[in-house]
């Protein structure tokens, strides 16, 4: 029996869902937030960095991974993949903390001018994420284990998320956000511990079964009615 299908209730997904996207969030700002004294960040540019010209057009692009850091959750039906899911997010924070808190990488940033709605989501953004945690970069790791769990069980959109993962690489650099390195380094440590989780978490191929697609919706919703939402408020009160 061990090695059937089984299915996580909704409740139960739901509330492993908020619980590690709401921790990570609260860990990741607070890093940024309250750096140790004395410990100076530092910069490590490259050739590439130099090529890549500051382009606001890769917000979009780029605020796509903070909902697509549970689309795993949204694919993986049965509990044991979910389970996979958590700690392997969580083991990409165990090795990423350290190196945020004792070799913080920090990028120079420019003023941001609010002109419009894209500016001003900007220089939110800015304003609520110090840039001293950058390498490796979260945005790179989570948008590449998405689609590395995902395609365990849903070949056609793993792979599509994958293929998504340069864009959201080079739109971390378009916006000063991330050096070239930290994309890097988040890539690899995702495809690493993805590889220790799957071989120390063995699944059985019965529940490597993937969700109905329109579950996407989940994590694809909220992240245009966050945009509507947003722009809304820009064009009353803002």
């Amino acid at each position: 029996m061990a090695e059937d299908f089984q299915p996580l209730s909704r409740r139960a997904r739901i509330a492993w869902t908020l619980s590690l996207m709401s921790g990570s969030l609260t860990l990741y700002l607070l890093v940024g937030w309250l750096q140790p004294r004395g410990v100076a960040p530092t910069m490590v540019s490259t050739g590439v960095d130099d090529w890549i010209p500051f382009s606001l057009w890769w917000l979009p692009i780029y605020l796509v991974m903070l909902p697509m850091s549970w689309a795993a959750s949204c694919a993986l039906a049965d509990r044991r993949c979910v389970k996979r899911w958590v700690v392997s997010v969580l083991l990409m924070y165990v090795v990423a903390t350290p190196l945020w808190l004792f070799w913080p990488v920090t990028v120079p940033r420019e003023p941001v001018e609010v002109e419009g709605y894209w500016t001003f989501m900007l220089a939110f953004l800015r304003a609520v994420d110090p840039p001293v945690n950058c390498l490796p970069s979260m945005h790179v790791a989570v948008a590449t284990m998405a689609g590395l769990l995902i395609r365990r069980v849903d070949p056609t959109v793993g792979r599509l998320l994958l293929w998504c993962m340069p864009f959201i690489w080079y739109s971390t650099m378009a916006l000063d956000q991330h050096w070239f390195v930290d994309g890097l380094v988040g890539m690899v440590l995702a495809v690493v511990v993805e590889g220790i989780t799957h071989r120390w978490m063995p699944v059985p191929a019965s529940a490597l079964v993937a969700m109905d697609r329109r579950t996407h919706w989940a994590w694809v919703g909220p992240f245009l009615a966050a945009l509507v939402g947003i722009w809304v408020y820009w064009v009353g009160w803002v």
